[in-house]
């Protein structure tokens, strides 16, 4: 019991700590978990509809529009920096009848300005839209997602003359809640966060380990020298 007590150090505990708080954070805000769910694709979001949770990956090729912008700053004690735009809001088709939100990142709005004119040049006769947008990601409740994003969207919603109850009817095809499709900057820096929140853990471990093997071969050896006395 000694040896189990002595394998512990202060550093130990302080990476073991630092480890799991490291991959709890990077598990909360970069949905690792539902990312490691089998993935939808976007025809199959178009068919079977949007569930919170869902792990969507594929190209996204149909767009309505934009309808809000995600602003980054730094607060200080006696100031704020200038806000920057860090991405965008559009609203995509989804399921029955249903609509739900997506982020874009900055770099991508181009891209999908585009795939908004195409997508209303199809819905008034036109080809079908060529453009498609990479994405890779989970959908989410859009209020945990960003306060103020589900009333921009109903917002945006009544600009288009969807009525109260259209707008329920929306919803009911999400699940009785409004979605937003938010994808990581970049999972593959997600998936290394992770990993080394996790390998901080394992190397807390093997020096804990490794630690308690020395204290009780020491041990070991102390007893058989107080028995050969």
């Amino acid at each position: 019991m000694k040896a189990l007590l002595r394998g512990f150090s202060i550093a130990n505990l302080m990476l073991l700590l630092f480890g799991g708080i490291f991959f709890g954070m990077t598990i909360q805000k970069g949905h690792v978990l539902q990312l490691l769910k089998p993935a939808h694709n976007y025809d199959e979001v178009l068919s079977e509809g949007l569930e919170e949770g869902d792990h969507v990956q594929g190209d996204i090729y149909y767009s309505l529009g934009q309808f809000a912008t995600q602003s980054t700053y730094t607060q200080y004690e006696d100031y704020r920096t200038a806000s920057k735009t860090a991405g965008y809001y559009y609203v995509i088709p989804v399921g029955d009848s249903g609509l739900a939100a997506i982020y874009v990142r900055k770099a991508d709005k181009q891209i999908m300005d585009q795939i908004t004119d195409e997508t209303y040049a199809y819905l008034e006769g036109g080809a079908s839209p060529q453009t498609v947008l990479h994405f890779n990601g989970v959908a989410v409740e859009m209020e945990e997602n960003l306060k103020g994003l589900e009333a921009a969207f109903r917002k945006q919603l009544k600009e288009w003359q969807y009525s109260d109850q259209d707008i329920e009817t929306i919803i009911q095809t999400t699940q009785g809640k409004l979605l937003v499709l938010e994808g990581p900057a970049d999972v593959t820096t997600v998936y290394v966060m992770a990993g080394i929140g996790l390998l901080i853990i394992a190397l807390a471990v093997f020096l804990f380990i490794r630690k308690y093997k020395k204290e009780k071969a020491w041990a070991a050896k102390k007893e058989e020298e107080w028995t050969q006395v």
